[in-house]
């Protein structure tokens, strides 16, 4: 026999539940009935123990029962666990949804049972609302009189014990994990947006923040980085409400001014359109807010560490912020002058301790940015050589190919044909 909840065609695998029900049913002497995505019954465990069976109308869909079951099931299947709640008639019912692929597709519910002292207005309520004839009247009295009384605590090891005997009919119980999940991170963030409301605090996108982020990024600051990423992360879910659809555009947006700040850091444009096409495609197949947290803490390492990890390995504050200055703005008239001007120090302590942490001259290293990035343009786009000239930094076409052959062996247009 298939050790699964479904069969291979789809169907529930009704011996193998109602061996299930039946187990928990003798241990506990409470009714479990299995209803299939309609809400029909499909299978009943312990009737004999179940008051529903005096009445005919527990099993009619429209009705007061009906409509209460259906919503408690399906509410379990946003849950992710057992639901524990009040039928019409004052009894507790345990409800957990059975699940196939992210869809509701029936439900175990166990009861009723009985929670507190039964008195006279409980069996008035019963036939109050179910409306029999009263020739059942004393086999219902007797019923409850006889009905085990069970208190909160237990009743809570019972859905859990119930949510377990679920659990064992599935292969992978991820799909529960999954909704009890989503369902725990929209509770916490309707709770900060409730606790926001009451301070009457207004909330508007952190704009601040994002420039922070840039500043961060371009920086090469791994752990600043993520730390504002995260701050503005968790901003994005308060305002959006936790709709996981429209976080993920708002989190690619950021991703965007990244990449920007990431070029603009120095970091290879080759690198970044690669980060940028796997990026969509994982992101899009995140389905928790959770899973969006964690994905941004990967990709605002990769960004730092793997874009900016290979500029600068040295020990020097100051050279680590001459090359910051450098890879952000070689496409302008950058001088020794200008870089120890932005550092406010003497031109020549510069140009000797650039020369001791990093093993070559001011000059070399400038011009080695931008022939590196003058590779990378005539290897990732269609643009001119003289444009690209001009884009990395060099005034004239023809200096730009002296030193481009100087570096690489072969002139620009020899090495885009290659």
């Amino acid at each position: 026999m298939e050790r699964h909840i479904f069969l291979e065609n789809g169907e529930l695998n009704l011996p193998l539940i109602s061996k299930t029900i039946d187990a928990f049913s003798y241990s506990t002497d409470i009714s479990v009935t299995v209803f299939d995505a309609n809400m029909d019954i499909v299978l009943e465990s312990l009737k004999k123990n179940k008051i529903c069976s005096f009445f005919n109308v527990y099993n009619q869909k429209q009705s007061v029962c009906g409509n209460n079951l259906a919503f408690s099931s399906e509410l379990a299947a946003k849950l992710g666990e057992s639901y524990i709640f009040a039928c019409p008639s004052g009894f507790v019912n345990i409800a957990v949804a059975i699940l196939e692929k992210g869809a509701f597709a029936g439900a175990f519910i166990a009861g009723p049972i009985a929670m507190g002292p039964i008195v006279e207005d409980t069996v008035n309520e019963l036939f109050r609302i179910h409306g029999n004839s009263t020739d059942v009247f004393s086999k219902v009295t007797l019923f409850l009189r006889n009905m085990k009384i069970y208190t909160p605590t237990q009743v809570n090891h019972l859905g859990y014990l119930l949510y377990s005997c679920m659990m064992s009919l599935y292969n992978c119980p991820a799909e529960y994990e999954k909704a009890n999940l989503v369902y725990r991170e929209q509770v916490k963030i309707g709770e900060d947006i409730h606790q926001l409301k009451k301070m009457n605090v207004k909330m508007v996108y952190p704009y601040d923040k994002e420039k922070e982020l840039i500043k961060k990024v371009k920086m090469g600051d791994s752990e600043g980085t993520n730390e504002i990423f995260r701050s503005l992360l968790n901003e994005v879910l308060l305002i959006e409400g936790g709709n996981i659809e429209v976080i993920k555009a708002r989190v690619l947006e950021i991703c965007a001014i990244l990449s920007r700040a990431s070029v603009e850091g120095g970091a290879s444009l080759q690198k970044i359109f690669g980060i940028n096409f796997d990026l969509i495609n994982s992101l899009n197949a995140i389905e928790t807010i959770q899973g969006i947290i964690d994905w941004s803490a990967k990709i605002t390492d990769h960004f730092v560490q793997n874009v900016f990890g290979n500029l600068y390995s040295g020990n020097s504050y100051l050279i680590g912020e001459a090359l910051q200055h450098i890879n952000t703005h070689y496409m302008n008239k950058i001088t020794l002058e200008k870089v120890s001007g932005h550092l406010h120090i003497n031109p020549s302590y510069l140009s000797k301790l650039f020369k001791q942490e990093m093993k070559t001259t001011f000059t070399q290293y400038l011009n080695q940015v931008r022939i590196t990035k003058g590779q990378e343009l005539l290897k990732d786009t269609d643009m001119e050589i003289m444009d690209i000239a001009l884009y990395v930094g060099y005034e004239d076409q023809s200096y730009f190919t002296k030193v481009f052959k100087k570096m690489t062996g072969t002139t620009p247009l020899k090495y885009r044909k290659i």
